[in-house]
């Protein structure tokens, strides 16, 4: 188990003490940080889709490797740290992929207001949650496609915190930060800028969630179901961004911003979502998470089988599934 001391636990549960819940199966799924970005697995829980599908969840907030540490020990059953997860696998770890919120970053540039454009971060300092995650990568590929090296910034690991990271700006600790759609309106509220949407340099699935293939193997059933939950509460939040603000501001550790304006950024969110139903990648974005999430970070020179890293069946299965369900309407 992880100690307090190493490791802060957010726990959210969603208990319920029917006795339809006294029988539901207890799971545990990891997230990275407490943001908009995994809003969906709140909603989920506040709006009954686990306890529908026979699922007692309870969400943890445990960063990157870390977060992968607490699924391959089994103190979590799912974790959303997928690039981690990836790589893990990649180095042995009996983990799988099972599905993808997004089919692009959700992840906004935001920089001190001196900032104009990408040159202006040569020599400056850039804050990620962790050195080594998919933030600290694909923000090191913005800034390469924008002329400059890697070397020309200084990446600096601030935490999940998005207050804190706002703050880190306007301290001068850094020039810039990644911040999710809410953290954004947020920081741009307090007189920061937003440089650039991340999301528009290429298609590549975010906010992956992996499991182990024991949990593949031993209870195919309950990874279903739990997809589905998670499948239901994207749309959700596509189709009903009011209602998912109430749980975002229930659940989540906002600060100085307003309802409205979280609702914008909601719907700034769900911009990343691919057509149709969520949760399945698309051909061009298997293809762009095995390159950038882990044959290059991995420095592998042959290329890799998406079947060793990915087991998205299910997710397919449930794609499939709702859209008979909405054609039969």
């Amino acid at each position: 188990m992880f100690s307090a001391a190493r490791h802060v636990f957010i726990v959210l549960a969603f208990a319920c003490l029917t006795p339809a819940a006294a029988r539901a199966e207890r799971i545990r799924t990891s997230i990275p940080g407490l943001n908009l970005n995994y809003l969906s697995v709140l909603t989920a829980g506040a709006k009954g889709f686990f306890k529908d599908e026979g699922l007692e969840n309870e969400t943890i907030v445990i960063g990157g490797p870390a977060g992968i540490a607490a699924l391959v020990s089994g103190d979590v059953d799912f974790s959303g740290a997928g690039g981690s997860g990836l790589r893990a696998a990649a180095k042995g770890a009996a983990l799988k992929a099972i599905m993808y919120q997004t089919e692009k970053p959700t992840w906004y540039l935001v920089v001190h207001p001196s900032i104009t454009q990408v040159s202006d971060l040569k020599g400056k300092k850039i804050g990620v949650s962790l050195i080594g995650d998919s933030e600290d990568r694909f923000t090191t590929l913005f800034v390469e496609r924008g002329g400059l090296s890697a070397k020309d910034v200084t990446k600096i690991s601030l935490g999940t915190s998005p207050g804190d990271r706002i703050l880190a700006i306007k301290s001068g600790g850094v020039s810039a930060v990644v911040l999710d759609p809410a953290a954004t309106v947020m920081a741009e509220r307090e007189g920061l800028r937003s440089l650039a949407y991340l999301g528009d340099m290429f298609p590549l699935p975010f906010q992956g969630y992996v499991t182990t293939h024991q949990k593949i193997a031993e209870n195919p059933a309950q990874v279903k179901s739990w997809i589905r939950a998670m499948v239901r509460s994207l749309i959700f939040l596509r189709e009903r961004p009011e209602e998912a603000a109430e749980i975002a501001v229930k659940h989540l550790r906002f600060r100085n911003i307003t309802r409205p304006m979280l609702i914008d950024a909601i719907k700034s969110y769900v911009r990343a979502f691919p057509q149709g139903i969520p949760g399945m990648p698309s051909p061009e974005g298997i293809k762009n998470i095995l390159e950038y999430e882990v044959r290059l970070p991995m420095k592998m020179d042959e290329s890799i089988p998406a079947e060793k890293f990915l087991d998205l069946r299910w997710v397919q299965e449930i794609k499939k599934e709702f859209e008979q369900k909405n054609a039969s309407k």
